[in-house]
């Protein structure tokens, strides 16, 4: 089982963008997470207006959305939507997709 939070985005302030990476570690490391990806990103078909992504791994989906709406993750993101702008998403492994799909979770309206 594993659960993904992936961000797609742009560096909208180069002078702030170091700081995020250390203050993300000590919350991840928190909640088990492990980063697979930080990098910047080219599509190969289709575009997107978004130029890089991060990736974070978790044992589990619930692991992933209990990381990204903790009260931490909730207080760095006030942080980040000064430097960088895009989208988040929390999705399931493989061997989860079917239980969370059943759950209804892909169905529920995204608070704003």
């Amino acid at each position: 089982m594993a659960g993904y939070v992936l961000h797609h985005y742009n560096i909208i302030d180069r002078s702030r963008i170091e700081e995020l990476g250390p203050r993300s570690v000590p919350i991840l490391e928190k909640y088990g997470g492990e980063l697979i990806v930080a990098s910047p990103m080219k599509a190969l078909a289709d575009p997107t207006p978004y130029t890089n992504m991060v990736m974070y791994r978790f044992e589990s989906f619930e692991a992933a959305l209990t990381f990204y709406n903790s009260e931490e993750m909730v207080e760095l993101r006030k942080f980040s939507s000064q430097v960088i702008e895009g989208f988040a998403t929390v999705i399931p492994g493989h061997s989860e997709t079917e239980s969370v799909v059943k759950s209804g979770y892909f169905a529920k309206e995204v608070a704003s």
